[in-house]
């Protein structure tokens, strides 16, 4: 019954965040599993932008896009084996910029549905709600990705569909952007997982962008686990349309702790 209530209450947020944009790509794939109850995940992200002829806002002033570190630190706690709740903050440093703190993403929660094998498919939701400082955007958004997973032997396939709308700023009236993230992965052994992963913002649904404004990646990916709690998960990728950058590198550390 308790978890009949927590996925109507989440099930109500998805649909919130369907009826009511952001340009920045968030290279991760989210799987089906969550920490456990009692559980922490420790992650810290960074992405470097290798390559790329583009320029973005950055505190008013434009710089280029070539050279920017985005860095991110994660907390997520498992409320139950099946909820968790968590936020991140966010800092960029472009190559003639400072290191600066730009966001916040409170109210990160992660439920997934069933146990793993029990459907067709396994199923969850994550929901946040993404707090930028004013000075770098006047747009608060509200996102939501749904998490779908098969394993068909060693292999794994994920999709993650993406929603967000900006809830406050000049762009609120704007429609709900689209993005996706997707990954084919081999199990190659316990500690060694590689992969290709898919990245793209198609814009605003309903009035998509143009074919060069929209931002489309492959990412080959390799996971490395040292241990039960210590994963690293790196890429390098590569832009696919002329409204991406041309070479992207990721990086991200995760620890567990129970």
């Amino acid at each position: 019954m308790f978890r009949m209530k927590l996925g109507l209450i989440l099930a109500v947020w998805l649909v919130l965040a369907f009826s009511t944009q952001t340009h920045a790509i968030e290279f991760k794939v989210y799987f089906y599993s969550t920490p456990g109850e009692g559980e922490t995940e420790l992650a810290y992200w960074w992405t470097y932008t290798a390559k790329s002829e583009h320029s973005y806002d950055y505190f008013g002033e434009l710089l280029d896009k070539q050279g920017l570190q985005q860095h991110s630190l994660e907390v997520e706690y498992g409320l139950t084996d099946h909820w968790t709740i968590g936020g991140y903050a966010d800092f960029q440093q472009p190559k003639d910029g400072d290191f600066r703190y730009v966001q916040a993403r409170a109210v990160v929660s992660r439920y997934r549905f069933f146990e793993q094998g029990e459907r067709f498919l396994d199923g969850a939701i994550e929901v946040e709600y993404n707090l930028p400082r004013e000075k770098y955007s006047a747009n608060e958004e509200l996102e939501a990705r749904v998490i779908l997973e098969k394993d068909l032997g060693q292999f794994s396939i994920v999709v993650n569909p993406i929603f967000e709308k900006d809830v406050s700023g000049p762009e609120v009236d704007q429609g709900m952007e689209f993005q996706y993230a997707t990954g084919l992965y081999y199990r190659a052994s316990p500690r060694l997982t590689p992969g290709v992963e898919f990245y793209g913002d198609m814009g605003p649904l309903g009035h998509l962008d143009p074919k060069s404004q929209q931002q489309h990646y492959i990412f080959p990916r390799l996971g490395l686990k040292f241990s039960r709690s210590v994963n690293l998960d790196i890429g390098y990728g590569f832009g696919l349309t002329k409204g991406s950058d041309d070479q992207v590198i990721k990086a991200i550390l995760e620890f567990e702790f129970l």
